[in-house]
């Protein structure tokens, strides 16, 4: 875990979802391949062809903005709109195949939840985002989820992180983004003014009640 910034009195935590709120590399594998497959068969031709092209897509993004990008962005510049992949996403992934209830991923968010409004903000639909949650057995923990459906712009933009800002009315100042990629997952909250913590997987949120024990006031 690596603390970038916490803000003198946090009032919200904004979670990553995939590798952050669980650790399960091959169903994070498997989301990336199975959209892969999907654009594959959808353009007719080869799944080597389609992952080398992502990658140019990626490395093309990412001279022109500095930034690394996402998957769903380098789809887009292949011409998968973000409706499309929407709706692949909502009918390819299923969370309950792959994630079970996690009692200590449970705890910790109990105890982060009695003092701070949290929220999930997710590249993928806002739909499998809950059903993430769900599977995992901690829905009731989260005030808002942000989903690719709610701006039809994938982190790292920043529509996302200000769309979960104003869902949980709290200035951004105020907020925490947390999550496994710096690029995606806090660069641009920390540009926006927020607090900014790198984990590793679901064992660094285990941890995350201490980090907080001293900071910030409860939630009126």
């Amino acid at each position: 875990m690596r603390v970038f910034r916490l803000p003198a009195s946090p009032r919200a935590l904004l979670f990553d979802l995939d590798s952050t709120l669980y650790t399960n590399p091959e169903y994070a594998a498997f989301q990336n391949e199975v959209l892969v497959d999907e654009l594959a068969r959808f353009r007719r031709v080869e799944t080597a062809r389609i992952r080398e092209e992502i990658r140019e897509a990626r490395d093309r993004i990412a001279r022109e903005t500095g930034k690394v990008t996402s998957l769903g962005n380098a789809m887009a510049v292949l011409g998968v709109d973000i409706p499309t992949s929407v709706a692949w996403r909502e009918r390819l992934i299923k969370p309950s195949d792959w994630l079970s209830p996690d009692a200590r991923l449970a705890e910790a968010l109990a105890a982060l939840a009695s003092r701070f409004a949290l929220a999930v903000v997710t590249n993928n639909p806002r739909s499998v985002g809950k059903k993430t949650i769900r599977a995992l057995g901690v829905e009731r923990f989260f005030r808002a989820v942000v989903g690719l459906d709610d701006t039809m712009v994938s982190k790292p933009a920043r529509e996302p992180f200000q769309a979960a800002v104003l869902r949980l009315g709290v200035p951004a100042e105020s907020c925490v983004s947390i999550g496994d990629r710096y690029d995606v997952d806090l660069a641009v909250p920390l540009e926006l003014g927020m607090g900014a913590i790198l984990v590793d997987g679901v064992e660094d949120v285990y941890r995350l009640p201490g980090l907080f024990k001293t900071a910030g006031e409860p939630n009126a």
